[in-house]
């Protein structure tokens, strides 16, 4: 308070600057305590629903290796019905979907994988629950409908599906088009080090003999 000449005019100073000032300061500061309180509570919230979710995964788990269907089903509802944001309910409605498949209901694993779909996130898991819905369509000798699947989801081009490609495009008697795509896939498998015998086999049936034929 340099200029003043007085320690009774700086006081007085002060007092009238707070008279002025002192409500919108005490305000800004209520406001900003209580964005802040607002934000953990909403930051603790959130990590408590993360953890909830995790545990109610681990159960469903537990359920699914034990080959509890029933039970399963019951446990991965919940989680689908709780925390529909999560990675988790991703995760539970594409081990639902395989479950399914391994029951002889194709029509649930559908309405499982389709679930995904409708609930993208940034795990991507979509792109798998896509995948697979092409490769029940290609089951069903629906070739054409699973190739537009791919195309929707951006799973045609590129090389992280070019195994299902190629199974697509011989189903539609596209067989250049496939051994070209299984090629993809059989680089893949080799530069992974995995077995590439399935594959050979695919190209065999099409008539690639790997000797440029």
């Amino acid at each position: 308070m340099e200029g003043y000449s007085s320690e009774s005019e700086q006081v007085e100073v002060i007092r009238k600057w707070w008279k002025d000032n002192g409500k919108s300061l005490l305000l800004g500061l209520a406001l900003g305590l209580s964005g802040l309180a607002g934000y953990r509570y909403w930051d603790d919230t959130r990590n408590l629903k993360a953890e909830s979710a995790s545990v109610n995964y681990e159960q469903f788990l537990a359920l699914t290796e034990k080959k509890s269907v029933d039970d399963a089903r019951k446990a991965g509802q919940t989680i689908l019905d709780n925390y529909a944001d999560t990675t988790y309910a991703r995760l539970t409605a594409l081990l639902m979907a395989k479950t399914e498949i391994t029951d002889g209901k194709p029509d649930a694993a559908k309405q499982r994988l389709q679930w995904v779909l409708d609930h993208p996130g940034k795990d991507h898991l979509e792109a798998v629950a896509r995948s697979r819905l092409a490769q029940l369509a290609l089951a069903e000798g629906k070739a054409d409908d699973a190739w537009r699947l791919l195309e929707q989801g951006g799973l045609a081009t590129g090389e992280d599906y070019a195994e299902l490609q190629g199974d697509i495009l011989a189903a539609q008697g596209k067989s250049d088009e496939a051994v070209a795509r299984y090629l993809k896939a059989q680089q893949q498998a080799l530069a992974s080090g995995g077995n590439p015998a399935v594959l050979e086999l695919k190209l065999e049936r099409l008539g690639h003999t790997g000797d440029g034929a």
